[in-house]
């Protein structure tokens, strides 16, 4: 009976102690305080809504989670959004069927994305340099397709992507969200070229010895990044319903970033989950809609939201400090990280045992 309860007890600890769990512990907090500085949070129109503006962060979220898992970083995500934006705007005021622009705009951001991947990996750069270059070249890049003007006036059927309800009430962009959120998900997690990304981050060296091709895989997260930088776009178009080339050059990239990292994937690469991103998304909707129902400014906004993203990093990094002197309640986790490279190794992979700890999400 003891033995069973401490089973009972051991698998309970381990589902208690996974990020994702802490995260739903957080939006409920967050929920509560939000509904603290309004009663108007707790409403069901505002419930279902309250993450529509923040729709397209969450789907340059979940691009640059693969290339973060993979060890890199993309900083120019807002800017290829804002280019995809732009060249559909201008392609579709050219008199080109509205489906078909869009199109384009994939492409376009794909091949933005493709051009970081190449820098990166193709010349072996520093992701950071290459993406701090790119931000402002891609920024720039959407001042001289579209100059200072705005475009608007697109089409219902195209908007009501982004800026549509089922019923008028439950916003259609969310479930593109939960889509994307649904097929990333299994690509990351259920597939040979996710695990490929796993034991990249781990050990880029150990990877390539191993047999992976590291360096296509490599561009692959970024031109993924890209592509989802495109679709970003089109939910952007369809929730304002116009665009200009400063599009997303606020405190945008702040809220990717914050979902990333809060979301539990690690900065140095190697771990991480889409659920993880998902709900650090909700969070920050969460507590970003709560301070505009209460009129925070939004330095204010920033200021919480970045705080944020400071405690994730320094709980990470103190996560995985305990796990390197491996203490005693951390032991269920590295048992759960060496199923996650078994996996690996499964697919042909054979990761630096020294880093297992780094593999478990």
């Amino acid at each position: 009976m003891t033995a069973a309860l401490g089973h009972v007890g051991h698998f309970a600890w381990r589902a208690v102690a996974r990020w994702e769990a802490l995260l739903v512990l957080l939006i409920l907090a967050g929920g509560i305080w939000s509904w603290t500085l309004s009663d108007f949070f707790l409403q069901r129109a505002n419930l279902l809504d309250l993450a529509t503006p923040f729709i397209y962060i969450g789907l340059l979220a979940f691009g640059l989670t693969f290339v973060v898992i993979a060890g890199e970083i993309d900083i120019s995500v807002c800017s290829t959004m804002a280019v995809a934006a732009v060249s559909f705007a201008q392609i579709w005021h050219a008199g080109v069927n509205v489906w078909l622009a869009a199109l384009a705009a994939l492409g376009v951001a794909a091949a933005l994305g493709l051009a970081n991947g190449l820098l990166v990996a193709g010349l072996n750069l520093p992701s950071l340099a290459v993406t701090l270059g790119t931000l402002a070249a891609f920024r720039g890049l959407a001042y001289v397709i579209l100059g200072g003007s705005a475009r608007s006036d697109f089409p219902l059927n195209f908007t009501n992507i982004g800026g549509g309800y089922i019923h008028n009430e439950l916003p259609n962009a969310l479930l593109v969200l939960f889509g994307f959120a649904l097929v990333l998900g299994l690509l990351l997690h259920a597939s040979r070229f996710g695990r490929y990304l796993y034991a990249i981050g781990s050990n880029r060296e150990a990877a390539r010895f191993s047999g992976i091709p590291v360096t296509r895989s490599r561009i692959t997260i970024f031109v993924i990044s890209g592509l989802m930088a495109g679709f970003a776009a089109i939910v952007y178009l369809g929730y304002f319903g116009s665009v200009q080339a400063d599009a997303a050059s606020g405190s945008e990239l702040i809220d990717v970033v914050t979902a990333v990292v809060l979301g539990g994937v690690d900065i140095f690469g190697g771990s991480g989950s889409m659920v993880g991103v998902l709900l650090a998304l909700i969070l920050i909707a969460v507590l970003r809609n709560g301070m505009q129902l209460a009129e925070f400014g939004g330095a204010t906004q920033d200021l919480v939201i970045g705080g944020l993203l400071l405690g994730a990093i320094l709980a990470g990094n103190a996560i995985r400090a305990v796990q390197a002197r491996g203490m005693p309640w951390t032991r269920s986790r590295a048992r759960g990280k060496e199923v996650s490279n078994t996996d690996t190794q499964a697919a042909g992979v054979a990761v630096d045992r020294t880093l297992e700890t780094r593999q478990g999400g």
